[in-house]
């Protein structure tokens, strides 16, 4: 059977399995027995509280004005009732039993309190802490804000993030980054997926749109800004961004969303969770399918300027998990795993590729209690069919005779990337030491890595590249008096491939009421080389130009063997940072985050640069003194990467929250940034580019049932214009300012709600050469150089809740 039947019968069978576990949810909710569950929310003093939001079992009501409320279809079994109200603080009555055809009352109390005190993270000190203790930038973004997000991906749930850098890249794609430095093919910021590193191994990329979780299973987005090695070693360099799915017995019930746009999108998920024997088990499934006609552009390559074929801008994914849980007292035992597959287009440094079947699974066991955490797990991501674009429009101008499977052949990036890893975690308080709290565990990471012998080392050994990383790392929280806390924590990492890396962070935490905390911290973190940068080997990546690996270094020479210059092996780029925040509560319905930070970077990595020029007669030799030749004993000029230079920058990051009323938020985030100095050489200055805005500033509203079970927000996102060079992508990409929407209806008697999604409702972007703006209704602009212009995106989906 040809390729070509074979990919769309392998992307039906997969869409249809989607279909077919999402088509089951609803029935099995429909037979599972329930009951109702109402009460009565009241204040210390006895007095009716309205507009709370009572969640049971994922069902939701609010309270009337006289304090009442009523929840029906409520899975029978034992659950936790949570009472939530703006300036109140969040109550939990558990024990709530739920039996099938009858109705159980329960009394709610609270207590005033500001709610943005009430957010509890965890990805700051690795242990949960209110947002206001912990000693980083960080954001958090709940369920509800998710759902309520833009657009069908959590990626959206992004753009609010203060200092964060949002580029939306098409209708499904998105990429972030914090505090300069992006590039096509960014690695700065470590994902995580409940507890394991989300990466794609053959090329350090964080997983991103290739993830296999559904948004309608995320339960909260962690942004970490700034360094986060002290904790979570290699590629936390500029931050982290940490998904957390839901757990069955605090979401079960089932879920299903169809949802359908401009573009020819078109989007099913859906989840089913089920607590079991008591509540001692539960279980989830997870599924969604989703299409969408890209944004279009072609662009043509090299000094012939060959245009682009063999692109297609359909973009589809077809993703799902599957979790088993044991509850055991105040511990938890998990067995989860997860698959996805992809396809659309892709931006590198040296042109895009064509995504084609690209996968990902994983598989992981994690055990969690009061003082110990147990994770193993083991993640892979496979290329499928993917090749490169520009290496497809070349073969097809050198050989127009060659079929479409001649061609990608030709062309292929053919990967295989395992990633094996496990880690363990204490904590416990030291009551000698002025109750000094202790959080101390080990990492183990084993990478494997195949391009099935074609363009990376494995081509010359024959072997799939093996690497091993350890690290062991501790953090301690001392209150040295009431209000004044010290917070120091070191992490020690042994890459196998470079010498041991020491990441130290201090700071100390004032809090001089309970509305307020001032920090100040200093932290050293690091990022190593990605498999790529060390072991890219394909000679005639096009014709006489070669791409390699700089493992070992190089020197370029001239035909009588001068030595014109050396290239120094790669190691670990540095990041050294000090920062300062405040955090404070007013009148409990304001919320002011201000954080500034000063940055060095050392060894800076940078992005694939030529080192010789063939035309002036330089040739480059590896680290045995050899000429680097091409397929054909042809001379190569040699793409490689580099420690490039140093560079220093500064900036500020804040952001805004106030409470209007209890159903009505106004959000805002400002950054600034500068290069303060950037030290390389002329010819390397594209490679230590900040590649970033010095402005960016967003805007939102949010209601919650402004009018009875409608709820809606607006959001406006404004970049400043900056140029952009990452390998063969420069240019100027022009500053825009864009506004999304969303409306949403819920139908209770259905369990079920309407909501409308608007993306670059109204935009403005700045002409060329400082002309003006061009502003309207649909208005295009570019996110990314040689990536498409993105214009309005429309999303309307009925989600099912029950």
């Amino acid at each position: 059977m040809s390729l070509r039947l074979v990919r769309p019968l392998r992307r039906l069978a997969l869409a249809a399995g989607a279909l077919a576990l999402l088509s089951a949810v609803a029935p099995v909710a429909a037979w599972a027995q329930s009951g109702r569950v109402v009460g009565r929310v009241a204040d210390p003093a006895g007095a009716a509280l309205s507009d709370v939001e009572i969640n049971v079992a994922g069902r939701t009501a609010l309270s009337g004005a006289d304090g009442r409320f009523a929840l029906a279809n409520v899975p029978a079994g034992t659950f936790d009732l949570r009472a939530r109200r703006i300036g109140y603080r969040p109550a939990t009555v558990g024990g709530v039993v739920v039996k099938d055809g009858e109705e159980i009352t329960v009394a709610v109390a609270m207590v005033s309190e500001p709610t943005v005190l009430q957010e509890v993270v965890v990805s700051a000190s690795r242990r949960p802490e209110r947002i206001t203790d912990a000693p980083a930038t960080v954001s958090k973004i709940d369920a509800d804000e998710i759902a309520m997000s833009v657009g069908n991906s959590f990626a959206g749930a992004l753009k609010d993030v203060k200092g964060l850098d949002y580029v939306q890249v098409g209708v499904t794609s998105v990429a972030v980054n914090a505090r300069g430095f992006n590039s096509s093919f960014n690695n700065r910021m470590l994902m995580m997926e409940d507890g394991r590193i989300a990466v794609l191994p053959e090329n350090g990329l964080p997983v991103g749109q290739f993830t296999a979780v559904p948004k309608a299973d995320l339960a909260g987005i962690e942004v970490l800004v700034g360094p986060g090695a002290a904790l979570y070693g290699a590629d936390a360099s500029n931050g982290v961004i940490s998904l957390q799915t839901k757990d069955p017995k605090e979401y079960p019930g089932a879920t299903l969303e169809v949802a359908g746009g401009n573009r020819h999108y078109k989007d099913v998920q859906g989840r089913y969770a089920r607590v079991l024997g008591q509540g001692r088990f539960g279980f989830k499934v997870t599924g969604e399918w989703q299409e969408a006609n890209d944004f279009e552009n072609f662009l043509t390559y090299g000094a012939a300027a060959i245009p682009e074929t063999g692109i297609d801008w359909k973009a589809s994914v077809a993703r799902g998990t599957g979790a088993f849980v044991s509850y055991l007292g105040e511990s938890r035992l998990e067995v989860t795993g997860g698959y996805s597959v992809s396809n659309g287009v892709g931006q590198t440094n040296l042109g895009r590729n064509q995504l084609v079947d690209w996968s990902y699974n994983f598989q992981q066991a994690k055990f969690a209690s009061p003082s110990f955490y147990l994770n193993f797990y083991r993640t892979q991501s496979q290329s499928g069919e993917s090749y490169a674009i520009n290496r497809y429009s070349t073969n097809k101008v050198l050989f127009p005779s060659a079929s479409h499977d001649e061609l990608r052949l030709m062309s292929d990036w053919p990967s295989n990337g395992r990633l094996y890893a496990a880690e363990a975690q204490h904590n416990f308080t030291l009551a000698p030491l002025a109750n000094t709290r202790i959080v101390w565990g080990g990492q183990l990471r084993h990478d494997m890595v195949s391009s099935d012998r074609e363009f990376l080392t494995d081509r010359l050994t024959g072997e799939d590249i093996g690497i091993n990383q350890y690290g062991v790392y501790a953090q301690t929280e001392t209150p040295i008096l009431e209000q004044l806390r010290l917070v120091t924590a070191a992490r020690l990492d042994d890459h196998e491939n470079y010498d041991m890396q020491f990441s130290p962070k201090v700071g100390v935490v004032v809090k001089p009421s309970e509305d307020h905390s001032f920090r100040l911290t200093f932290n050293r973190a690091f990022k190593s080389p990605t498999t790529l940068m060390t072991n890219f080997f394909i000679p005639d990546f096009v014709p006489g130009i070669g791409v390699f690996g700089n493992r070992d270094g190089f020197t370029v020479r001239d035909a009588g063997g001068t030595v014109l210059r050396t290239i120094n092996a790669l190691v670990p780029e540095e990041n050294t940072t000090w920062e300062a925040g405040w955090r404070g509560v007013f009148a409990e319905r304001v919320l002011l985050d201000l954080n500034g930070y000063y940055s060095k970077y050392e060894n800076f990595l940078g992005s694939l640069l030529a080192i010789n020029s063939l035309a002036g007669g330089q040739f480059v030799h590896d680290a045995a003194g050899q000429r680097i030749l091409g397929t054909t004993n042809n001379n190569q000029t040699v793409l490689t990467y580099q420690n490039l230079g140093k560079a220093t920058i500064y900036g500020v990051d804040a952001g805004l929250r106030v409470v209007l009323t209890p159903k009505i938020d106004l959000t805002s985030n400002f950054s600034w940034l500068k290069a303060d100095s950037i030290e390389a050489s002329p010819t390397d200055l594209d490679a230590t580019a900040l590649n970033s805005p010095t402005t960016k500033l967003g805007l939102g509203i949010a209601t919650r049932d402004l009018v009875k079970n409608v709820y809606g927000g607006f959001g406006l996102r404004t970049v400043h214009g900056y140029d952009f060079r990452s390998g063969i992508n420069r240019g100027y990409i022009q500053g825009f300012t864009t506004t999304d929407a969303n409306l949403g209806y819920r139908i209770e008697k259905l369990d079920a709600a309407v909501q409308l999604n608007v993306v670059n409702l109204f935009g403005c972007r700045t002409t060329p050469a400082g002309g003006g703006s061009e502003c309207g209704f649909g208005q295009k602009h570019r996110e990314m150089i040689n990536m498409p212009e993105i214009g309005t995106m429309v999303f309307l989906g009925i989600k099912y809740q029950r």
